[in-house]
């Protein structure tokens, strides 16, 4: 996988309304992207990708008004689980469970299955 991947996938996703990049690097050998998408619904996802040779760290934090609905990262805190590194919050930092690792279109699937969800609830 490579950052303009990542790109391409949000640049074609019809729940994104809108994308910022901060941060992009694409060297050999290593890869960044800091970037923020406005979602249908009113939810922004935050990614933080950093590629190399042998390692990839990854973060997709989703949120809305200002308030965590998921984040799927591998930031090596959780050890007890059965996917360590791998680990999803579901709307709080202490409410997490485990998960395989995620690549940007599933976390795009995801938001299109919950948004789809709440456009088909009347209010």
């Amino acid at each position: 996988m490579k950052v303009q991947d990542i790109l391409d996938a949000l640049s074609s996703s019809e729940i994104v309304e809108e994308m910022e990049v901060m941060v992009l690097v694409q060297e050999p050998g290593r890869q960044a992207l800091r970037a923020a998408a406005k979602l249908k619904g009113g939810y922004v996802l935050f990614i933080n990708e950093a590629l190399g040779r042998d390692f990839r760290r990854y973060s997709y934090h989703v949120q809305k008004e200002a308030k965590m609905v998921r984040r799927w990262d591998n930031a090596p805190h959780w050890p007890d689980m059965k996917t360590f590194p791998h680990h999803l919050h579901v709307e709080s930092n202490k409410n997490v469970s485990e998960c395989q690792e995620v690549l940007i279109g599933y976390v795009l699937n995801e938001m299109e299955a919950i948004i789809r969800l709440e456009s088909a609830v009347p209010s």
